[in-house]
């Protein structure tokens, strides 16, 4: 009786037998996988420059090549990771993301050579594969459907109070903190990274121990095997043919990654190498750098409380296209701002935590209404494969940008393809529609 029991979190209604504890000990360990994700981006300039010893002029094109080799691992694992946690639940597959991510830390400081860092974003963009199929597929799964919206909300409110404290708060500081403490530079940064990982694996274990063993819904005519795979991915592609807000998810999956791929690999580069022209130090650069991911991140706390309701009362289809073309706008005002250590910069960021913030919770919340329900994480998966494929092409195009026309470059190229996204979409809900008119 108990498992069948719908319990609440507050106005938000779960789905049957998901309990209000097993909800936020999934969204510690999660949330602590983003934010060390994260932290691992922000650290990006330090090993080019104190482990690596790459020159400046080269870190846009090396950036966008590392960003390249990991989306084609993501490409690659991505579809099976989402058959399998369809098929083996979602909790084994979010520890094994979460220790990936503490091993790439782990050893992210102590590589000797070019190589090795593309080695090591190929393993990291293999555990990236087992964290996007593990945890917004749970995202789907614990709520009832008429509480998404809000319960969206609460998972970003979760998330930007995590980054906010562990990034913001200490993960932007902690170099510079033992720098002071008589730490080289590199050393502080090594020191800064074998913490954050000492961090994930401890959070690993509490998620062993406390998250519930799932079990994934089950299908009435699954297949064994790869023919099983092949299968889920040829039901989710039907999706798109009949429903056109489906269509529209994938449409829009090819440009949606891309904002954070980019925010990812050239925000902290950006300030880095603007920083230097300006006369900052790299640790002091990584600290404004940080102290803007926390920003974007905080944006993720004040702007999910307003959506989430509003997603439960309005079109979600809507409120999706306008939050893509938001990203758009604000992308495309990148090279307006002026120094990396003035207002704009922050303000920038203000920005595009707002926007990313929409189109997340859009994103979200519109995609757990049309994916079918026992093939989420495999849905999932494959927009991500044809995000994937965008994200490859366009970190390319944005490396070799950054280092020929200037830093915000990449984040134009970005926000140019966002406003196509949405003029795209809106042609095939024209199609489509004229089509069912014409059928009917």
């Amino acid at each position: 009786m108990t498992k069948d029991k719908a319990h609440r979190i507050g106005p938000i209604v779960l789905a049957p037998g998901i309990t209000a504890r097993e909800v936020f000990v999934f969204l510690t360990v999660t949330g602590i996988a983003s934010t060390l994700t994260a932290f691992l981006n922000v650290m990006q300039p330090f090993v080019y420059s104190e482990v690596v010893g790459i020159g400046a002029e080269q870190q846009g094109r090396l950036a966008g090549q590392l960003m390249t080799v990991q989306q084609f691992s993501v490409i690659l694992f991505v579809g099976l990771a989402g058959a399998l946690s369809d098929r083996i639940g979602r909790k084994i597959l979010l520890l094994a993301a979460l220790l990936g991510f503490c091993i790439s830390a782990l050893v992210y400081p102590i590589i000797s050579g070019v190589l090795a860092l593309f080695v090591i974003r190929i393993f990291f963009g293999i555990s990236s594969t087992f964290h996007t199929a593990s945890g917004p597929a749970k995202f789907f799964d614990y709520p009832d459907n008429g509480s998404r919206g809000k319960f969206m909300a609460l998972v970003m409110i979760w998330m930007a109070i995590l980054a906010a404290a562990l990034i913001g708060g200490v993960g932007a500081h902690l170099p510079g903190w033992l720098q002071a403490a008589g730490a080289s530079a590199r050393e502080a940064g090594t020191w800064a990274l074998w913490l954050a990982a000492a961090l994930g694996l401890g959070v690993a274990a509490f998620g062993a121990l406390f998250m519930m063993n799932d079990r994934p819904a089950k299908r009435p005519e699954a297949k064994p095997g790869l023919a099983g795979f092949v299968s889920g991915f040829r039901e989710v592609m039907a999706q798109t043919r009949g429903n056109r807000s489906f269509a529209t998810l994938v449409v829009t999956s090819f440009v949606v990654r891309t904002d954070d791929a980019v925010i990812a690999s050239f925000l902290a580069l950006w300030v880095t190498i603007q920083g230097a022209r300006e006369g900052l130090s790299t640790v002091h650069a990584l600290e404004i750098a940080g102290v803007l991911t926390a920003i974007i991140r905080f944006m993720h706390l004040l702007v999910p409380p307003i959506l989430g309701p509003l997603l439960d009362r309005f079109s979600r289809l809507a409120m999706y296209l306008v939050s893509i073309a938001s990203v758009g706008a604000v992308f495309v005002c990148a090279p307006l701002v002026g120094s990396v250590s003035g207002w704009g910069i922050y303000v920038f960021a203000i920005l595009v935590g707002t926007v990313e913030a929409s189109q997340t919770i859009c994103q979200q919340a519109f995609f757990g209404q049309e994916a079918p329900s026992h093939l989420r994480a495999t849905a999932y998966s494959l927009l991500a494969i044809f995000g994937t494929v965008s994200v490859i092409g366009a970190s390319l195009a944005a490396g070799y940008l950054f280092d020929a026309i200037g830093p915000t470059a990449p984040f134009t190229l970005i926000g140019l393809l966002h406003v196509a996204a949405v003029i795209l979409s809106l042609a095939v809900l024209g199609l489509m529609g004229r089509g069912r008119r014409a059928a009917g």
